[in-house]
């Protein structure tokens, strides 16, 4: 399992805490120290869980998304464009990403959703 986000990011602090406390093991890919590539990306969009759509891994209450320019904003319009934003500023991405076998399983934290996604 992969867990996506960068480290002083509150919600990505709860979910790894809470991964921990569950003994559950997790590799942490930090999205500012290694940038995502497009096939990954494109591979997520197409591959979503039916409950998540691909214009919601762009978090647009972050102060990433807050600080972009009007033509940065538009590319989030796209799902083809979407992916270049998010190669472009990566924590513009909804976090964490869990992922297991290179398939989305969860945005963000939820507890109940975590519960459920890692019954033992």
């Amino acid at each position: 399992m992969m867990v996506y986000g960068i480290k002083n990011c509150s919600t990505v602090k709860k979910a790894l805490t809470w991964f921990d406390s569950h003994q559950i093991r997790y590799e942490f890919y930090d999205l500012k120290k290694d940038a995502l590539n497009e096939a990954t990306l494109t591979s997520w969009f197409k591959k979503l869980p039916s409950h998540l759509t691909w214009d919601m891994l762009i978090n647009k209450s972050g102060m990433t998304w807050r600080n972009l320019t009007d033509r940065e904003k538009k590319l989030a319009d796209k799902q083809e464009t979407a992916v270049q934003l998010i190669i472009e500023k990566p924590t513009v991405m909804k976090r964490p990403l869990v992922a297991i076998d290179k398939k989305v399983v969860s945005l963000g934290f939820d507890e109940a959703v975590f519960k459920q996604l890692f019954k033992k």
